[in-house]
């Protein structure tokens, strides 16, 4: 979350205030609003609540694929778990948008949110890794409807006057959680409740605030009412939205079978692969020829590609979103293995990174404000991934100590932290007024398929190479590959209680190995941010205030 001030510029100004479904809501002129005391505090506590929670499954899977990979095995999965999550925000997230401007906000909202439950109860109650990994990508679906009906119900609900604070609290409830979710996976993880109770914990406390969200939160309804329901949803690019699932899905699917489970040269390895290629070329052709839509209903905004700019954003924010994910995911098991650290402890040490990260981006609004040129924030950002992180790679050995590897990932965080929600109000204030919905699209796709993608690529590099250092260091002495696989999620495996002395010591080198490899991500990410913002224009922001929630 970001608010700055934009003054009279070359660069237009929006004409209504942007949300992340991509589509606009229109700035409400009026000075007062509907609900005042005791209602308007519990339908804002319902809505901020409900944002905390998506913060707060967006990253607490961090720091429960160790218990749940010695609960079911299938280590070759163990990257779905995290990117399962993203995988059902990004599929349906745009269509999300196009249902908030068909139907009535309240109950698409609603549905949103049950939609999450179910997925947190699948995930609690989950007999098997595919079932908790269904779990996850139901939960992301449901999740991407509330963050995306938070944001239209406070843009529409609020006073202009009013509307820049209550946008702000988005970011920092949505931090919250996200600061929370590694601590609390990971003391549920230890406890007696279990790692399950990491899901259940959404239920609870949904109970809680759902009843608010139905008696007070208002229907909020389409701004065409004319023309009925089904001539609404019939404008709707429902074979665009199948088939960008589909390319996110296919994607996924391939970068987590090869390998792991498939060998790269297997016929189904290239079948997968075939296949992603085939519907991202059907979801381009459609998207580009207006296929069983309209130009100014498709699923993507495609034409936003020849916008120097809003590419540009996009390049950075997937990158940025790229070194926040690989670090929250990788830098606890690092821990877990050198340190011999519980679920809990590593999570704690991960917090220094966190913090400094969700603190920076909720104070990188202010600096934009005060030095207004968005390619000198985005330079400095990708300086400090760029050095932080290359050396951390360099550095990170299981003797190294654990303040280098504190003060590293702090510099990381700080540089991940200034730009990886900056985009949206950037996004919002250099497109043209009639593009600000279509730009804050690009950057949710950026955003949350950025998570997709570092999770999957990273959990493939990660995988593949640990399970093979990690063979070669015990070679001879009798374990099978499936206890190494199994290894390969954490120190409390069976493998890694079975070590002592110089071989404990060898397979943690070896896994650590595997660790600088997968963090190699850091700097590449960097590089590409720093060569996009390099790239930019030398443009001023300033003028009227703005706050897009992230």
């Amino acid at each position: 979350m970001s608010i700055f001030k934009r003054e009279k510029t070359d660069v237009p100004a929006p004409s209504s205030t942007p949300t992340s479904d991509g589509n606009s809501v229109e700035e409400a002129e009026a000075d007062t609003r509907d609900l005042y005391g005791f209602r308007w505090f519990l339908a804002c506590a319902g809505l901020y609540v409900a944002t905390f929670l998506y913060g707060l499954d967006t990253t607490i899977a961090a720091d429960v694929q160790g218990p749940v990979t010695i609960a079911f095995g299938h280590v070759e999965q163990l990257a779905w778990v995290g990117a399962g999550f993203p995988l059902g925000s990004v599929c349906v997230i745009l269509l999300l948008g196009d249902l908030y401007w068909a139907l009535s906000a309240k109950w698409v909202f609603l549905s949103a949110v049950v939609l999450f439950e179910v997925g947190s109860t699948l995930c609690g109650a989950a007999p098997s890794m595919s079932v908790l990994i269904i779990g996850r990508v139901v939960a992301g679906a449901g999740g991407s409807g509330i963050f995306t009906g938070v944001l239209r119900y406070l843009s529409a609900m609020t006073t202009e006057k009013e509307r820049g604070f209550y946008m702000s609290l988005i970011g920092i409830t949505w931090g919250s959680g996200a600061v929370l979710g590694p601590v609390i996976g990971g003391a549920f993880s230890v406890s007696s409740a279990t790692w399950r109770w990491a899901f259940y914990i959404n239920l609870v406390i949904g109970a809680v605030v759902i009843p608010s969200q139905i008696m007070y939160l208002p229907p909020l309804h389409p701004a065409d009412t004319t023309s009925s329901i089904f001539s609404r949803l019939s404008k709707v690019d429902l074979v665009g939205f199948l088939l960008g699932a589909g390319v996110w899905t296919t994607f996924l699917l391939a970068f987590t079978m090869a390998g792991s489970q498939w060998p790269w040269n297997d016929g189904r390895t290239i079948s997968t692969f075939a296949v992603f290629g085939v519907v991202l070329l059907l979801y381009v052709l459609q998207q580009y020829f207006s296929v069983f839509t309209s130009p100014t209903r498709r699923a993507f905004p495609g034409h936003l590609l020849r916008d120097r700019t809003q590419v540009l954003l996009y390049i950075v924010t997937a990158a940025s979103i790229t070194v926040l994910f690989v670090a929250i995911y990788y830098i606890p098991i690092y821990f877990q293995f050198v340190n011999d650290d519980h679920a809990l402890m590593a999570a704690v040490r991960l917090l220094p990174f966190v913090i400094i990260a969700i603190s920076t981006n909720l104070a990188a609004g202010s600096l934009l404000h005060l030095i207004k040129m968005y390619m000198v924030i985005y330079v400095l950002s990708g300086v400090l991934i760029v050095v932080a992180g290359g050396l951390l790679v360099v550095y990170l050995h299981p003797d190294s100590s654990t303040g280098t590897i504190y003060g590293l990932t702090v510099v990381i965080g700080l540089g991940a932290g200034l730009t990886m929600l900056i985009g949206f109000p950037i996004a919002s204030l250099t497109a043209k007024p009639a593009d600000v919905g279509a730009a804050l699209s690009m950057q949710n796709i950026s955003q949350i398929g950025g998570q997709v993608i570092a999770l999957a690529v990273a959990g493939q590099i990660y995988q593949s190479t640990a399970e093979k250092k990690l063979s070669m260091a015990l070679s001879g002495l009798g374990f099978s590959h499936a206890e190494i696989q199994s290894a390969v999620a954490g120190a409390q495996s069976s493998l890694f209680t079975k070590l002592k002395g110089e071989a404990r010591e060898r397979a943690v080198r070896a896994v650590t190995e595997a660790m600088q490899m997968t963090f190699v991500l850091l700097p590449v990410s960097g590089g590409i941010l720093l060569i996009a913002a390099l790239l930019m224009k030398r443009e001023r922001l300033f003028g009227k205030t703005i706050a897009v929630g992230g």
